[in-house]
């Protein structure tokens, strides 16, 4: 019987739902959530750092073109699966 994530519901070797707080980042190995590394990666200017920090609305700009971009890079790089 497969294993299921216990936030997101996905099973074993299935990728998690976007953002699921059990997701590690492929980029540090971190829990991908908390990480810090779509500020590194992406290289955000101080108003996009700014909105990321803040986390109200991401549907409106700057933090929608943010997360876009992070997703964008986290494919390129290879999300890890559950």
């Amino acid at each position: 019987m497969s294993k299921v994530c216990d936030d997101c519901g996905t099973v074993e070797g299935s990728l998690h739902e976007a953002f699921c707080t059990r997701e590690r980042c492929p980029f540090c190995g971190g829990q991908l959530v908390s990480c810090g590394c779509a500020s590194k990666v992406l290289e955000l200017d101080a108003d996009e750092q700014k909105a990321l920090d803040d986390y109200e609305d991401d549907s409106v700009e700057p933090l929608a073109g943010v997360i876009r971009r992070w997703v964008k890079a986290l494919d390129r790089k290879g999300r890890i699966p559950f």
